[in-house]
């Protein structure tokens, strides 16, 4: 690859992050995290419900989903029912779907025979 379509990529790579980060929903997501950053209690809750959310996603199998997965969706409901909290997480999931989505499109045309792998 060239040096000019490097640094074309690099400069397009720049543009796309300043687009997510001046976005109204990132910077939604950012008052909110800063709000929640305020009650260390809350932050701590947070960041062992997205844990737990990880590992019930990514557990291929080795923890009891079912059991898991309901115990979770119950500690959810209760979870989210603080407004601050329920906001905060769905505008990082938001934000999260607007990567994936332009994850899923550079993958999809750039033809790198992932059929073959997956």
């Amino acid at each position: 690859m060239d040096e000019t379509a490097v640094k074309s990529i690099e400069e397009c790579t720049q543009e796309l992050i300043r687009s997510i980060q001046e976005s109204e929903e990132y910077r939604r997501f950012q008052k909110l995290r800063a709000l929640a950053d305020e009650d260390t209690e809350l932050r701590g809750r947070l960041a062992d419900f997205r844990r737990r959310v990880y590992e019930v996603q990514t557990s291929g199998g080795t923890l009891d989903n079912y059991s898991e997965q309901e115990q979770l969706g119950r500690y959810a409901a209760e979870f989210r029912k603080n407004e601050l909290v329920n906001e905060y997480l769905k505008a990082e999931l938001h934000v999260c779907r607007e990567i994936q989505k332009v994850i899923t499109e550079l993958v999809e045309a750039i033809d790198l025979d992932l059929d073959e792998v997956v």
